[in-house]
C-alpha cells in the first residue's frame, strides 16, 4: 500500500487533504517534525508556510533520507521562494487555494 506523510499543522487543512487522499486508498500519517523513518513513504505533503517545514534544511533532509515525491504548498508563489523550495527538494509547489482541488490528481501521478 502506498503511504503519504503529511506535514501540516493547520488541522482543518490537514483534514481536507486527508479526506481527498482517502479516496485513493492510501495510508496517511501526520508528522509534526522530520523523521528518518520515511523510507516506506511515497508522497509527502508539506505546508511551506510553516517555519518548521518551509525551510531548505527540512526539505533537503526529507528528500535526502527518502525517495519521496514532495508536494509543497504556499500562500503566495513568488519566483525566488519557488526556486529555493524546488532546489531544496519539492517536486511540485502549489498555492494554498490549489492544494485541495489538485491533491488527488497529483497523488495519482506520484504513485504511478
Amino acid at each position: 500500500m502506498n503511504k503519504v506523510a503529511i506535514f501540516v499543522k493547520d488541522f482543518q487543512k490537514a483534514t481536507n487533504i486527508s479526506e481527498k487522499l482517502s479516496n485513493l486508498d492510501l495510508e496517511i500519517s501526520f508528522f509534526e517534525s522530520f523523521s528518518k523513518n520515511m523510507s516506506d513513504y511515497n508522497i509527502a505533503v508539506v505546508d511551506l508556510n510553516e517555519k518548521d517545514f518551509g525551510n531548505t534544511k527540512f526539505l533537503s533532509d526529507l528528500k535526502s533520507n527518502s525517495n519521496l515525491f514532495i508536494i509543497g504548498y504556499i500562500s503566495r508563489i513568488i519566483k525566488e521562494s519557488h526556486d529555493v523550495f524546488k532546489s531544496s527538494g519539492c517536486d511540485i509547489i502549489l498555492s494554498n487555494a490549489s492544494i485541495i482541488k489538485n491533491i488527488e490528481s497529483l497523488a495519482k501521478r506520484a504513485i504511478k
